[in-house]
């Protein structure tokens, strides 16, 4: 993930060991926060040699597609908007400015 503003790349997910056998999507016991203007980046690698003992047949070139015997990775991103989590720290905001700020829309 890249911050908007900031230079350096945030690794959000890295997968060293990948089982062929075992092919789900991950989630973060956590969620993350993902602020305005972040950029989603997505890369990946196709290990089709013969040093990949996975490889059934090093001689075939392997594409991208739907079958099993294709490489098929694809990104799925699910963002949900931030709720308010009612956590105050100091004096807590007064009423009339979370009106104000509701009838503004800058406020869920």
């Amino acid at each position: 993930m890249q911050l908007l503003g900031v230079d350096e790349l945030e690794t959000l997910l890295w997968v060293l060991d990948y089982d062929f056998n075992w092919q789900f999507h991950y989630e973060y016991k956590v969620p993350r926060f993902v602020p305005p203007g972040a950029k989603m980046h997505v890369t990946w690698w196709f290990d089709n040699s013969a040093d990949n003992l996975a490889n059934p047949d090093p001689t075939v070139e392997a594409r991208y597609g739907l079958r099993s015997v294709d490489e098929m990775m694809n990104a799925r991103y699910y963002f949900t908007k931030a709720e308010l989590q009612g956590i105050v720290v100091g004096d807590a905001i007064p009423e009339s400015v979370l009106a104000q700020a509701r009838g503004q829309e800058q406020f869920y």
